[in-house]
């Protein structure tokens, strides 16, 4: 009885685990696009690691990149799609918020072929602009993935074919992922004070002290 009991709870909890996973990459996601690039044709799947993101959160850039199923390559999720390895040596990201520019190298996830890692810690609510660049299959490749405030709206995957630049031709796109958003709504049992705010607090303060003497 004890056996099926447990038995029952882990299921319970599995089933619960997988739904909330299902739930947390329907309303966060990440945005997948159909690439060929120098004749062959890849998935390359870009995000934010941890998301949901907020201010002075550990996080990043991630992009997960895999060959196209040959017989169903606008299937991101077929059978026949192969996890891409070693890129580590050839792509990079740009983080790029306003004016600010960033170049961070990536690192192989911990285990997860084909899955790349650019670790930062977002400062400030706005827009970031992940571009990944390099070289993949011994083509130049340039592409930008923009979160977009607010989140994203889910739509049916857009299959229209679009030149990107020399060798690499956009195939299909999907998804989208959201910006850091800021931690005041979530603060617990106090408000949260961003870094960045209090860094401009201790500006003011200095400037008003100054200007008293």
């Amino acid at each position: 009885m004890e056996k099926k009991l447990v038995a029952s709870a882990a299921i319970t909890t599995a089933v619960m685990m997988t739904s909330s996973l299902l739930v947390m990459s329907t309303v966060n996601g990440h945005e997948g696009r159909l690439y060929s690039i120098g004749g062959k044709d890849y998935w390359i799947t870009v995000g934010s690691i941890n998301e949901p993101v907020f201010v002075d959160d550990k996080s990043g850039a991630e992009a997960f990149i895999k060959l196209a199923d040959r017989s169903d390559p606008l299937n991101s999720n077929a059978n026949g799609t192969k996890n891409v390895e070693g890129l580590e040596k050839t792509v990079k990201f740009e983080i790029s918020a306003g004016a600010k520019k960033k170049e961070i190298p990536v690192e192989p996830a911990w285990r997860d072929p084909g899955h790349y890692e650019a670790t930062f810690y977002p400062t400030i609510e706005t827009t970031y602009n992940y571009r990944l660049f390099g070289s993949i299959n011994n083509v130049t490749i340039s592409l930008d993935y923009l979160c977009s405030p607010g989140g994203f709206e889910e739509k049916p995957q857009d299959n229209s074919t679009r030149l990107v630049s020399e060798g690499v031709t956009l195939k299909a796109q999907r998804g989208g992922f959201g910006c850091p958003s800021t931690r005041e709504d979530v603060g617990f049992p106090e408000p949260y004070v961003s870094d960045n705010e209090l860094v401009n607090m201790i500006k003011e303060l200095q400037k008003s002290q100054n200007g008293t003497k």
